[in-house]
């Protein structure tokens, strides 16, 4: 296992001093041993030139990348003791699942006898379930099995450190899920050091032990799944992290005593300051409303705010549906129980606890108060110490 660490890692294609381009800027993040390192974020964020300055096919324009505290910047890659799984698998097309297993393992100076890599060949093949394709080739393979012949190269050189970009990109949304599970299955079971790219904010949180969420270059926010969820560092993070999408309005905000009082269209609740971490003094602020965060109201009494909307479209995904409405705050959506009787044009009224309330400073979109799983005292833990 691998402590790896990017320390003001800067990355300038071109001229730093003309007209370069910054892909990746002041990159700070630390991944402890044996942790699964999700790099998150839109297309052009710098989260794959990221990935390649890890596994040394980029060199950082600054910073040091360093594995177990020893500085790699000057360290080729294939000395680098790193695994990479892409997106096309870039499998030998001529070799069997047997022969592309073993390549590594042949063409590396490691003492291995033919029956020592005929062994680990066997050993990575029935850890996947793909024994019984050893003398397939490529072309004879699914998606997945091809997916998991790339994961059993990767996997058999027990490397230092595990580099994914974008792995499951090639895949139908079904063989993804599975592949995911499979994926965060066999890092926790080999205990590897791993960095996976992707734009999916869904593979994200279901595989990471730790996010890195880019944007422009720049790191958001690095924190476990529930903080990037629960308590994001700003507005760009609680937009990107949760579907459907935040629903967002403009709002005022005044200190009540006990309580800071919230102010929007027609509309006013309060806020216990217990809910809050720290003074909020600005007075302009966005108010988030996660869609599976609102209740309708005749299921679920709260002390939050409560509202009308007029339905528009009922979008039915399994035992809950997207309901997309209008309001006087605006266009709501609201991910709800219980809808087979809501149909377009009808009214329903919404509500949501004061504890899921996001609030961001207007101006410069930083979190002035995250979700809660449940309201809490003064003394009691904050949301880092809280179950989701």
């Amino acid at each position: 296992m691998t402590h790896l660490e990017l320390d003001s890692v800067t990355k300038v294609f071109g001229d730093p001093s003309t007209d370069g381009v910054v892909a990746v800027k002041d990159l700070h993040i630390d991944v402890p041993d044996g942790e699964f390192l999700v790099l998150l974020g839109p297309s052009g964020c710098g989260k794959t030139t990221t990935l390649r300055m890890i596994g040394g096919l980029e060199d950082p324009t600054e910073g040091e990348v360093r594995f177990d505290g020893t500085v790699v910047n000057d360290v080729k890659a294939r000395n680098r003791d790193v695994a990479m799984v892409f997106q096309d698998f870039a499998l030998y097309p001529h070799m069997t699942v047997r022969e592309n297993l073993g390549f590594g393992l042949r063409r590396e100076d490691n003492g291995m006898s033919a029956d020592e890599i005929k062994g680990r060949v066997t050993e990575v093949a029935e850890m996947l379930e793909i024994e019984e394709l050893l003398n397939n080739k490529p072309a004879q393979l699914s998606g997945g099995q091809k997916q998991r012949v790339a994961l059993g190269r990767a996997i058999i050189r027990e490397p230092r450190l595990f580099l994914f970009d974008e792995p499951l990109a090639n895949l139908d949304a079904k063989l993804r899920k599975t592949m995911r599970t499979e994926i965060d299955e066999l890092q926790s079971k080999v205990g590897i050091t791993s960095a996976y790219v992707t734009h999916n904010q869904e593979e994200a949180m279901t595989i990471a032990d730790k996010i890195a969420v880019l944007n422009d270059g720049q790191l958001q926010q690095l924190g476990s799944p529930d903080q990037v969820f629960n308590e994001p560092t700003n507005l760009f993070v609680a937009q990107f992290v949760g579907s459907p999408d935040m629903n967002l309005f403009d709002g005022t905000i005044t200190d009540g005593g006990d309580a800071y009082r919230i102010d929007m269209d027609l509309l006013s609740f309060d806020v216990p300051k217990a809910l809050v971490d720290a003074e909020i003094t600005t007075e302009d602020v966005l108010v988030g409303f996660r869609p599976q965060d609102l209740y309708q109201a005749r299921n679920r009494a709260t002390d939050g705010p409560e509202f009308d909307t007029d339905v528009r479209v009922v979008e039915p995904v399994g035992t809950e549906a997207i309901v997309h409405s209008t309001s006087l705050l605006g266009d709501v959506t609201a991910k709800v129980g219980n809808f087979h009787d809501i149909e377009p044009t009808d009214q329903l009224s919404l509500t949501i606890a004061p504890e899921h309330v996001y609030l961001f400073d207007a101006e410069s979109e930083a979190l002035l108060k995250g979700r809660l799983v449940s309201e809490r005292g003064d003394n009691e833990a904050s949301v880092d110490s809280v179950e989701a």
